[in-house]
């Protein structure tokens, strides 16, 4: 993982460093469509995982739980928030 994060920050800085030159300011697409083409081979690797897809059902449950306490909690931030530091008395 901390690799991952190493490579983010490498990609970064390299962003940095060339975002003056004009033809890497139109990449924007090429970004999509390779994102598009690694999001196809992990749906091809997750179909491909016998044990995976028969534990789906109980990653799904999880998932949707988590997801939900997740965005639960960013409503009552947020509104807890907005009202202690936006909202107008």
């Amino acid at each position: 993982m901390l690799t991952v994060f190493f490579v983010m920050l490498l990609g970064v800085a390299i962003g940095i460093g060339v975002r003056r030159i004009p033809a890497v300011r139109h990449t924007g697409k090429w970004v999509s469509i390779v994102i598009y083409i690694l999001l196809f081979l992990l749906g091809k690797e997750v179909g491909g995982d016998k044990q995976l897809l028969a534990s789906l059902s109980t990653l799904g449950l999880q998932a949707l739980l988590i997801t939900g306490g997740a965005v639960a909690g960013s409503i009552l931030f947020a509104t807890f928030i907005f009202r202690f530091f936006f909202e107008k008395k």
